[in-house]
């Protein structure tokens, strides 16, 4: 059996650059293809065949000689729908909409439906005359030559966008697992829009079109309103909007129900704040990271001026300083394998850029905070091993007092944890029973590994607590174990982040992709309740440390019993 193979060496094609763009013609490269011998010979041009391109990486091509030209129908159209909105008139006493230095960025929004799980981009394509589509810097270089020129002198500015959205199709049905999560497939569907946009009261109407069912619908009417620069409105995002249908709901298969949707992104200016305040946080975490070095260093020379000071320290806290030390140089392990929120394509959410930087400026000074604090848990052991019969008996009792206080710090330890637990398996159940359409605007939730490293941030803001409990229980005149700077330093490192946590809910903006170098909840619980009592509490400990090692005849809290044939010394009268 053989097979005949016909190569044809005839087919002529031709391709061309459009210079004109409309909102029915888009495309970046158009063409045609043909049978050049059926041209030669006379025939029909039934097989040329026209082709476009459209792809996704046309953002990287340069359209600045390209002109665009708006349907004036659809902008009246959508001229007409701004000025019946009654959020078209500008409110007294509304921040501004636009930053001075706003860049084509600004026009760019992320949204999320509100109700379901369509989410999308939308890209400015023209604003005003300008097109702002394609190379970044060429875009960029178009829009401050000539398009801030019309932002600036029309009230109401004519814009284009070109709009990717994903979303379910109706007909689809979801399958639920035993896990309780459904799955399903979303479509994605290009709407190409214009209208007009009122930089004053930040609201945005625009006409788009879309291929549906085999046919284009151009009657969908799109509104968004910006928030303005307020850091109170920005809290919820960067405003809302809706998609909803002109066509008759009786009549029309094309209709479709409104949907509400969220409008996410950040302002330039907000940008370049948020890039401040990182730089910010990573100077704060280089010297927090450094500190505790510091701090170790003059303890073990605190030891070594007093003898008496290494028996006398809780090699508990210790223990739970140098784990302190351990988790973050475990997690820092996630930063050579590709994170699994990082397989989340559609939910772009969470950025991974000062997750990496604060594991690189950490990991130095954590390992060598980590080799000093293990060097205290040796000398604190020798002290409590010495061979010599004088420090033998001070030593014993020292260790009964931490074998006591141990008891009592593991407790509250495993509970803490037990609790972490708990509360992890209700959230996740929660989220099990949650609507699976229901978006979630922000970041992954915490695994339990994550919850808790968290909780366990907590062991660490008490780190004093060991310390306390073992003073207290130990007989005898006390010792000054711990160097000031030792413990009111340490004190302050993890108090800190507190603190600065207040400072950054009130002085910057929510985001809803959090990108936070110093204080992140990687490592600590944060919040209004936590920034209050954990500086509180620590502050607390290390008072009552600084009483313990001055007042140096203050009776035992639980003194020892008398073990069975003991003698006691009594005073003769």
């Amino acid at each position: 059996m053989s097979m005949a193979v016909e190569k044809e060496c005839d087919i002529g094609m031709s391709f061309w650059f459009p210079g004109v763009w409309t909102i029915r013609d888009r495309t970046a490269v158009a063409g045609m293809l043909w049978n050049s011998s059926q041209a030669a010979a006379g025939t029909d041009g039934s097989g040329v065949i026209s082709v476009s391109s459209t792809s996704l990486d046309i953002h990287r091509s340069n359209f600045s000689d390209v002109k665009y030209v708006y349907n004036d129908t659809m902008v009246e159209e959508a001229r007409k729908h701004y000025l019946n909105s009654e959020l078209s008139r500008p409110k007294k006493g509304s921040g501004s909409f636009m930053p001075p230095n706003y860049t084509y960025h600004d026009f760019e929004f992320q949204f999320y439906e509100i109700k379901d799980a369509g989410h999308g981009n939308a890209y400015p394509v023209t604003i005003g005359s300008t097109i702002v589509y394609g190379d970044r810097l060429v875009a960029d270089d178009s829009f401050s030559r000539q398009a801030v020129v019309d932002v600036n002198q029309h009230e109401l500015l004519n814009v284009s966008y070109d709009i990717r959205q994903v979303v379910r199709p109706k007909k689809q049905r979801m399958r639920q697992n035993r896990s309780y999560n459904y799955s399903y497939y979303l479509e994605e569907r290009r709407m190409t829009a214009e209208g007009v946009f009122g930089p004053k009261t930040g609201i945005l109407c625009l006409i788009a079109c879309q291929d549906r069912n085999g046919s284009t619908d151009c009657q969908i009417l799109i509104t968004a309103q910006f928030a303005s620069l307020d850091a109170t409105e920005q809290a919820m995002g960067r405003g809302k909007g809706a998609i909803s249908s002109l066509r008759d709901r009786t009549k029309d298969h094309l209709f479709f129900e409104k949907v509400d949707i969220w409008l996410m992104g950040m302002y330039s200016r907000q940008v370049s704040e948020s890039i401040s305040r990182m730089d910010l946080e990573s100077v704060m975490l280089l010297i927090s990271t450094t500190l505790p070095c510091v701090f170790a260093v003059l303890q073990i020379l605190h030891v070594r001026r007093r003898r008496e000071a290494a028996a006398a320290t809780s090699i508990t806290m210790l223990v739970v300083l140098a784990l302190g030390y351990v988790a973050p140089m475990v997690l820092s392990s996630e930063a050579l394998f590709l994170s699994r929120r990082r397989h989340y394509g559609p939910f772009p959410f969470e950025s991974y850029v000062p997750y990496e930087l604060s594991q690189v400026m950490m990991r130095a000074p954590t390992l060598i905070a980590l080799l000093l604090q293990l060097r205290l848990i040796q000398l604190a052991w020798s002290a409590r091993k010495t061979k010599d019969d004088a420090r033998r008996s001070a030593a014993e009792a020292l260790s009964a007092a931490e074998r006591r206080a141990l008891w009592l710090c593991v407790p509250l330890y495993l509970i803490g944890g037990a609790l972490t637990i708990i509360v992890h398996a209700m959230n996740v159940r929660r989220a099990a029973r949650e609507d699976s359409l229901t978006v979630r605007i922000g970041p992954e939730p915490a695994t339990l590994w994550e919850d808790l490293v968290s909780s366990a941030g907590l062991a660490l803001d008490a780190f004093l607590l060991p310390q306390v409990f073992m003073n207290a229980l130990s007989a005898g005149t006390r010792v000054q174990a711990l160097s000031p700077w030792f413990y009111v330093g340490g004190t302050v490192v993890r108090a800190m982040p507190h603190l600065y946590d207040v400072f950054r809910a009130q002085g910057y903006a929510q985001s809803v992709s959090p990108s936070y170098v110093y204080a992140s909840p990687r490592y600590d619980r944060f919040g209004v309740a936590w920034d209050v009592v954990v500086p509180c509490g620590a502050a607390l400990l290390a008072v009552l440390l600084f009483l313990q090692q001055r007042v140096r005849l203050a009776p035992p809290l639980f003194p020892s019993r008398r073990r069975l044939g003991e003698y006691e010394m009594v005073s003769n009268l």
